[in-house]
C-alpha cells in the first residue's frame, strides 16, 4: 500500500467500494508514541455502505499485534488488536449544526480527500486500553519474586506479618 491513500468518503460510500491493505506501524506516528515497542504492521479493510436509513457509511475492520506496556509492572505486553466499527458520514453542516441524532456516535465528517491512514490510526488510538496490563498474574516482575519470595509489594509483607502475629 502507498504511504498515503486519500479516497472520496462519499462516493466510496456511495457505490460500495472497499479497500484493504497494511500499514507498518513505525510509520504511524502518532500511535508510535503510545507503544513501548513499534514493529510489524496492521492489516487493515475499509468498506463504503449505507446504513438502513441509507446514509452513507464507513466500516473499518482493523487487525494487528501492538506492543504496549503494562502498566503494573512496567514490562512489555503485546496487545492483539481486533476491531470493527461502522462511522456514518455526515456534511459539514449537519457536523456545525448539531442535527445528529443520540444514535449517531460514531461519525466522521464527510470529506473529498479522506486520507485512510490517518483514520485506521485515530481508529486504533481510540480502541487503545487506558491502562494496559497483563492479566492477573501473568506479570514477568510478579513470577520473577514469586520464584524468590522477593520483591512483593509493601501490602503484601503487611498482610503476611498480619496472619504471622495472629
Amino acid at each position: 500500500m502507498p504511504a498515503q491513500t486519500v479516497i472520496d468518503s462519499l462516493e466510496f460510500a456511495r457505490i460500495g467500494q472497499a479497500l484493504h491493505g497494511s500499514l507498518p506501524v513505525p510509520g504511524l506516528k502518532r500511535l508510535r508514541e503510545c507503544l513501548a515497542e513499534a514493529f510489524g504492521e496492521v492489516e487493515f479493510m475499509v468498506k463504503g455502505g449505507h446504513d438502513p436509513r441509507r446514509r452513507p457509511t464507513l466500516s473499518l475492520d482493523i487487525s494487528g499485534t501492538l506492543r504496549l506496556q503494562c502498566q503494573r509492572c512496567l514490562g512489555a505486553l503485546d496487545y492483539p488488536l481486533r476491531m470493527s466499527n461502522t462511522l456514518r458520514l455526515v456534511s459539514a453542516g449537519e457536523a456545525a449544526a448539531g442535527d445528529l441524532d443520540e444514535e449517531d456516535a460514531e461519525w466522521i465528517e464527510a470529506s473529498a480527500e479522506l486520507d485512510v491512514a490517518a483514520l485506521v490510526e485515530d481508529e486504533i488510538l481510540l480502541s487503545l486500553p487506558y491502562a494496559p496490563r497483563h492479566e492477573e498474574g501473568q506479570c514477568g516482575q510478579g513470577r520473577s519474586a514469586a520464584k524468590d519470595g522477593a520483591g512483593f509489594s509493601a501490602f503484601a509483607k503487611l498482610a503476611a506479618l498480619k496472619h504471622k502475629s495472629n
